[in-house]
């Protein structure tokens, strides 16, 4: 079985074993946190079993979930970076915005996004799956892809999400997505990256907007507000969220770079502790329609270094 075989067969092992709990009371209980700070609740739980026992068999092996951290055993030439449940509230709650989401890259811990070669998405409620190969194109089962043309900002159907997140000054940095005449756009909180990430490849969405790292890089003092949230971590985005969707997008030639507009490819998929690096994300269903996205963010960057 070839490495991508292992990674769709596992995506589509933990749906089959987390849907009966999508949606009930006992997915929602609490039993710990993970190391990046995020609360691990029942069905998190699961699906982390199903990782354990779907890859424990295996002799030469390395992978890394958000509880587990790195397993390695043997002698691995690969490795995977699995949410095993990216959108575990939506998951809870029953909504149809939750996803299994597995990277497979080369083994190592200075590898970058770059290096990631196959990327699949499976979503937990319906099976839809993305599949993305470098330099292979996307493979959708279930769904069509058609990504926008382009919109005008104040028609902008977008998706982002603030848990973790100071609200105010988060919103002073998306004001001018937000506050356009009109009402005609429309934002979204899927509480997925990644789901939110095969919408802009779906065309359901035009943008995926997700400024939180290039806040507190442009405003140092706010990462005080982001950690006071996160119980003293920092909870943002990081790679293991979103490797397999970005791939997906730059298989299909459209625009995804950090929220300052800078190139994603380049950023290791690891810390130098091990930890998954956090990122932001501007992606956009057109080179034009990212750029103005890119522009708005910029502008509400400048509010909010001018207020704090």
């Amino acid at each position: 079985m070839t490495p991508e075989d292992t990674a769709l067969r596992l995506a589509r092992q933990i749906r089959e074993e987390v849907g009966p709990l999508l949606g009930t009371s006992d997915a929602r209980r609490r039993v710990g946190t993970a190391p990046g700070g995020d609360p691990t609740y029942a069905i998190d739980e699961t699906a982390e079993e199903v990782v354990r026992r779907a890859l424990g068999g295996l002799d030469d092996v390395a992978y890394f979930t958000e509880d587990q951290g790195w397993v390695v055993r043997g002698s691995p030439q690969v490795f995977y970076l699995i949410d095993p449940i990216d959108g575990t509230r939506p998951a809870a709650a029953g909504f149809e915005n939750c996803v299994v989401s597995v990277a497979v890259a080369p083994y190592g811990r200075e590898v970058t996004l770059e290096d990631v070669t196959y990327g699949c998405i499976v979503e937990l409620s319906t099976g839809v799956s993305f599949e993305a190969r470098k330099g292979g194109g996307v493979a959708v089962e279930g769904r069509e892809v058609r990504p926008r043309e382009d919109v005008a900002v104040d028609r902008l159907f977008w998706a982002g999400g603030f848990r973790g997140q100071p609200v105010v000054p988060m919103a002073i940095v998306l004001e001018d997505l937000f506050d356009v005449p009109g009402s005609e756009g429309a934002f979204f909180d899927h509480g997925s990256a990644a789901y939110s990430l095969t919408r802009v490849a779906t065309g359901q969405i035009d943008a995926y907007v997700d400024p939180g790292l290039a806040a507190i890089e442009i405003v140092p003092r706010l990462e005080e507000a982001f950690l006071q949230l996160g119980g003293g971590h920092l909870l943002n985005t990081v790679t293991y969220d979103v490797a397999a969707g970005y791939l997906v997008l730059w298989e299909l030639g459209l625009p995804c770079t950090d929220a300052l507009g800078r190139p994603l490819q380049d950023v290791p998929l690891f810390d130098g502790q091990g930890r998954a690096t956090p990122v932001s994300t501007v992606a956009a269903a057109t080179t034009s329609l990212h750029d103005d996205v890119l522009h708005a963010v910029a502008n509400g960057l400048q509010r909010v270094q001018a207020l704090y």
